[in-house]
């Protein structure tokens, strides 16, 4: 998920010339190393900045509200969505569940699917790695549509695969 929102944040601001911004709302720290890798350094102030994009890291709901006003677009890394952050993510106004294909994950990938179709059949359903034809049985399977998130090796760089598939995502709002 975090490489997604980057990916998802690099478009916006560096093609579409959106504010926006990114806050971690999990434990996994990737912020804090991203900040170290990106800037050199560590700061205890938030956000930091890298390629026009705002990154909040360790942030929770002090940092949501006060990203509201200031940026068109916020998004939000949960992380692995459980009982903790849960109620967080169905507050969001567009909700989108990353799994994978790798061939040890489609099975808690399904389960996700499955429970945000009981929960809440507004969900949007992408999928990164693994293969096109696990996406379209889980697709068929389950009778949503399951986004194919194109590879990309560096979430700071717009290939013509991410350039195509983030003008189509943001165009479904």
């Amino acid at each position: 998920m975090t490489h997604f929102c980057v990916m998802a944040a690099n478009y916006l601001t560096a093609v579409a010339g959106e504010r926006a911004a990114v806050l971690e709302w999990n434990e996994s720290g990737a912020m804090e190393r991203m900040e170290l890798v990106c800037t050199g350094k560590v700061r205890p102030e938030k956000p930091f900045q890298v390629l026009g994009t705002d990154y909040y890291k360790a942030a929770g709901a002090r940092e949501l509200a006060s990203c509201l006003d200031r940026y068109r677009y916020v998004l939000v890394d949960f992380g692995v969505i459980g009982d903790r952050n849960r109620d967080e993510f169905l507050r969001c106004e567009r909700r989108v569940l990353i799994g994978s294909f790798c061939e040890w994950q489609p099975g808690a990938f399904w389960e996700y699917v499955r429970q945000g179709k009981r929960a809440d059949r507004s969900w949007e359903c992408a999928a990164a790695f693994g293969s096109g034809e696990t996406r379209r049985e889980v697709s068929r399977g389950l009778r949503v549509p399951v986004l194919e998130i194109p590879l990309s090796a560096d979430a700071f760089t717009v290939t013509p695969g991410t350039l195509e598939f983030f003008q189509a995502f943001f165009l479904r709002q």
